[in-house]
């Protein structure tokens, strides 16, 4: 890897604004909130250094010269600012610099010596000029880990073939599209990977972060074709439980349920039977209704005579397993043993 240091003008980073790709793949898109953009601003009028950027230089004839490996934040708030789409509004009026106010106010309005400062303020600007596409990814990675990306946001920055699959079907399948799923921060895809780990390795590893990440670095270019049949068992699988959710209107938002209902389809599918959307739809309705109203205290469920213990010690296992600890395989085995005793008669009838 050879990375350049240099420092740029605001006014030159902003004149090749059309040029620097802010979304490459591992970028987890637009997160900051407007008063943590108004203080960047503020803390530039005032002369306060910010932390550097790093820019990967692109092949010629593309339409971006360079990405935006690290600080991308940072360029959205200097451009859109710059660009006159906010004006420096804080919670508490900001206080005037060098007797011109500031609080808020956008760029055109602040007074001729404070634009020009903006402008001549320089950045100091990492160029990586040659790197492979590993070495972008360990760099971004380790630029991360002192600030809050999550875990599905690490591991998009490793790449590779696992994860642009999990990509694609977290951005594509209609279950997440429809979904009442958040879309940002590659919550989607923490879902998706999930998936593919239940069907790579039917439950019996953790579903925990370091996992997940073994397993992107597992499944590399050579392990192609395993891929895909990952992908195609866990498409089949969300394409019945897009129905489910459907017929339960959009209602199955939460992480482990996700997990569940599909590792039981996936069960259900590798063992060549049918399964009835709508009747699986149907019996997790019953199901859900007697683990909201035993949620709070399972321990209900395994006091005294019960008219239905097996499924009464199912449903109190199945509530313990999904409260502490979920990722654990023995409570993923523990939920799925569970999941299938409440869901029995879900196949498609003659």
């Amino acid at each position: 890897m050879r990375i350049l240091q240099d420092r740029w003008t605001i006014a030159k980073l902003y004149s090749q604004k059309g040029t620097i790709n802010l979304n490459p793949r591992f970028q987890r898109g637009a997160a900051w909130q407007n008063p943590r953009q108004v203080l960047l601003i503020d803390s530039i009028l005032r002369g306060m250094d910010i932390p550097k950027i790093y820019l990967r230089q692109l092949p010629a004839g593309g339409a971006h010269t360079h990405d935006a490996v690290d600080g991308q934040q940072r360029l959205r708030a200097i451009f859109s600012f710059r660009a006159g789409e906010y004006t420096l509004r804080y919670t508490d009026p900001l206080p005037q610099i060098e007797g011109h106010n500031v609080h808020d106010l956008r760029f055109s309005e602040l007074h001729k010596t404070l634009r020009d400062r903006f402008d001549a303020f320089q950045v100091a600007v990492a160029e990586i000029v040659a790197a492979t596409p590993d070495e972008i990814s360990n760099l971004f990675s380790r630029l991360q880990m002192g600030v809050s990306l999550n875990p599905a946001e690490l591991r998009n920055a490793m790449g590779g073939p696992l994860q642009h699959l999990i990509n694609v079907i977290a951005e594509t399948h209609e279950f997440f599209t429809s979904s009442r799923i958040s879309g940002s921060r590659y919550k989607r895809a923490d879902y998706a990977a999930l998936l593919f780990a239940m069907a790579a390795y039917r439950g019996r590893t953790d579903l925990k972060a370091p996992d997940l990440r073994q397993m992107i670095a597992e499944y590399g270019p050579d392990r192609s074709l395993e891929i895909l049949e990952l992908a195609a068992e866990v498409g089949d699988a969300l394409n019945v439980l897009a129905a489910v959710n459907e017929a339960l209107n959009f209602r199955l938002t939460q992480k482990w349920i996700v997990v569940d209902l599909a590792w039981l389809i996936m069960q259900r599918q590798r063992a060549g039977g049918t399964i009835d959307p709508a009747r699986l739809a149907d019996a997790y309705r019953v199901f859900d209704e007697r683990r909201l109203e035993f949620n709070s205290k399972p321990e209900v469920l395994i006091r005294g005579r019960r008219r239905d213990p097996a499924l009464d010690r199912h449903l109190y296992n199945y509530i313990n397993a999904f409260r502490i600890q979920g990722g654990q395989a023995a409570n993923v085995r523990l939920r799925a043993e569970a999941i299938k005793a409440f869901h029995r008669n879900i196949g498609v009838t003659a």
